[in-house]
């Protein structure tokens, strides 16, 4: 078994600092639906050997329609019956939101960040975490909490006919987040990894100037408040972000995942934006892992990696997504090799 890094080496990557450029792991074993299942024990005594640097444990988010835990009101829907309500790609759940008619009461509604139970994950799980750097994980910090309260089709119109009721909203989902954020700093906590999918397969989903309007700020603010606990922004959004790149750099955001492949120009993104943001390169999970041999998976980690590997460090690695159970279980384990010993690789 592998040794993890320490923690201040995982900062040091982070923040750019490192002589030794070390390359943390973090969600490299990001099981997709079934993938467990199908391999059973092989995968997970073969995974064992490959401990993350990073720990990362998740809170319970609020439900949709229905409350994940006991108190019903721990949800963003405000209505008694969302059997007719329309639904959405983000786990086909309901659209809570869809009439601004109803605003007052979506926000009177809204769901409590410091419900109690919902960090009992998170302190029962601490335990797994030892000494190594700690991340707090909670996905859909704008776009995608909006996308789910207001279905894709109603937020694109959203945004040119009513940006000033989605400020409202937005301003309520950054002050919940805030509190989540206090809660991980209070447990010691080294950074929060949260999600907008921002990209779709050509560009991203918004314009330039939608984002630079509406979500910039939102963004700003964010990642300073997370700053100031002394801890660092982890991104994840899937699809071509090339064109918002610049607004997340001037953010501040600390590390950026996946650069998906077959979207962004892995070169010129790391040309572009290495020396200001580090990169969670996620291992290509559409393509490579599933339809490569052994060989290509090591070569194309190893290309990836000779991209973005700078010896002051900027480099992590993670699944691109979640592994589906079509990748064999031999290149899931090559994967896996060739990231605990990249540098061996890249460095002959």
């Amino acid at each position: 078994m592998r040794t993890a890094l320490t923690k201040n080496q995982v900062i040091q990557a982070i923040e750019r600092t490192s002589d030794s450029a070390h390359v943390p792991l973090l969600m490299c074993k990001w099981w997709g639906v079934g993938t467990a299942e199908k391999y059973g024990t092989k995968l997970t005594e073969m995974a064992a050997k490959y401990p993350d640097d990073i720990y990362i444990t998740w809170h319970t988010a609020p439900g949709a329609d229905v409350s994940p835990i006991a108190n019903p009101d721990y949800r963003f829907g405000f209505k008694a019956d969302y059997r007719d309500a329309s639904r959405h790609s983000i786990a086909e759940a309901p659209v809570v939101l869809p009439s601004w008619d109803e605003l007052d009461l979506f926000l009177e509604n809204f769901p409590n960040p410091h419900e109690k139970e919902i960090f009992d994950p998170v302190i029962n799980d601490m335990q797994n975490a030892g000494n190594r750097y700690k991340v707090g994980g909670f996905w859909n910090v704008f776009h995608e909490q909006l996308w789910k309260i207001r279905g894709m089709e109603n937020l694109f119109v959203d945004y040119f006919d009513e940006m000033g009721k989605l400020k409202i909203v937005a301003k309520k989902i950054l002050e919940f987040h805030k509190v989540i954020v206090d809660r991980y700093a209070a447990l010691g906590f080294d950074g929060i990894f949260t999600s907008d999918d921002l990209g779709h397969q050509s560009g991203p989903m918004m314009s330039p100037a939608i984002f630079k309007e509406f979500y910039l700020p939102l963004y700003k603010e964010f990642i300073s408040y997370v700053h100031s606990k002394g801890m660092h922004v982890f991104l994840h959004s899937c699809g071509d972000n090339s064109l918002l790149m610049n607004y997340l750099v001037e953010a501040k955001l600390d590390v950026f995942h996946p650069v998906q492949k077959g979207c962004m120009d892995e070169k010129e993104t790391a040309e572009k934006f290495g020396d200001n943001i580090s990169f969670l390169y996620g291992i290509d999970v559409q393509h490579l892992l599933p339809e490569g041999t052994v060989e290509d998976v090591r070569s194309g980690i190893i290309d990836a990696a000779k991209t973005f590997y700078k010896k002051s460090g900027g480099l992590l690695f993670a699944a691109g997504n979640g592994i589906m159970p079509d990748v064999p279980l031999e290149n899931i384990e090559c994967m896996l090799e060739t990231v605990t010993n990249i540098k061996s690789y890249i460095l002959k």
